[in-house]
């Protein structure tokens, strides 16, 4: 009987010591893999050991792989071959956003075959719809929501959303298209959406669309980690330098939510349509986007 109680006593210990489980994601900003991006096989090379090592990788996809005609007055059509979901994939990509003003720059027809694209080589996608993607890993469940606050965007049916998914058990993540494009901090718009969509439950925002970085923080009293922009992650805009400064933000998760985040910052070399290291000026001007962010335990 002593010999079985110490052993009881024993396990005990040593499952109160045992780290509590924890989601990596690595996140980036805007992809688009058409245009005048011809992408090779050493076009992500630099972050594929920080894709690859998460336990999800993810960015919003700008560009629909797709064949279809372009369906919109815009001169701006970003829509890629299909084929190019080879790059994704090698890559380390699990889960793309298509939320996103672009995503039907070749139509319904040209969105159905983005997602039937991305289905068939094996990879995960967020619709810009209020219905979540569901990922249970490490015995933490994980919701993902998607949302266009471009155009049609209501902020009922958005936290509505976010608050049913937090209602299931999980760690709600929020991926949003917003702001005003080159920008490099976040509109009041932005902070008023994010307060919203805080309160009803979600633990992390990540923000595309201004084409550059915007400084992330905490909000409602470090419930919620706000990435309002993380830039161009692949993009072919030569004006200015900022859209091409960018950073891969790792967030680590628990049961309760953030627990910390990490940034990599890296430059988009256009001319070879890859990712490159930056040089010690860019990585400082990078990283001040994070400054106000730090570990959970320092909060």
């Amino acid at each position: 009987m002593t010999i079985s109680l110490a052993l009881v006593v024993l396990t005990g210990c040593q499952a109160d010591a045992r780290p509590a489980s924890t989601v990596t994601l690595a996140l980036l900003g805007d992809v688009m893999l058409g245009r005048d991006i011809h992408p090779t096989a050493q076009t992500f090379a630099t972050l594929e050991p920080f894709l690859k090592s998460a336990d999800l990788a993810l960015a919003n996809l700008e560009s629909p792989l797709t064949n279809a005609p372009a369906q919109t007055k815009s001169s701006y059509v970003l829509c890629a071959p299909p084929e190019n979901v080879k790059y994704l994939v090698n890559a380390g990509f699990d889960l793309l956003s298509l939320a996103n003003n672009h995503r039907l720059d070749c139509g319904e027809t040209g969105l159905e075959e983005t997602q039937s694209t991305l289905t068939k080589a094996g990879l995960g996608f967020i619709a810009a719809d209020s219905d979540p993607v569901y990922r249970e890993l490490n015995g933490i469940r994980l919701a993902f929501l998607a949302f266009d606050a471009t155009s049609g965007f209501h902020i009922e049916t958005a936290t509505q959303a976010v608050r049913s998914a937090k209602e299931t058990g999980a760690v709600v993540i929020v991926s949003i298209h917003w702001g005003a494009e080159y920008q490099s901090g976040a509109s009041s718009s932005q902070k008023q959406i994010a307060t919203e969509l805080s309160k009803a439950g979600a633990a992390l925002i990540w923000g595309h669309h201004p084409h550059v970085l915007q400084p992330a923080e905490w909000i409602n009293d470090h419930k919620t980690l706000v990435l309002y922009s993380l830039g161009n992650a692949l993009f072919d805009q030569h004006g200015l330098e900022s859209t091409r400064q960018s950073a891969l933000a790792q967030v680590t998760l628990d049961v309760s939510g953030v627990e910390k985040i990490n940034a990599i910052p890296f430059l988009i070399d256009i001319s070879n349509s890859r990712i490159v290291e930056p040089d010690p000026v860019s990585t400082e001007t990078i990283l001040g986007f994070f400054k106000r962010v730090t570990e959970k335990s320092d909060r």
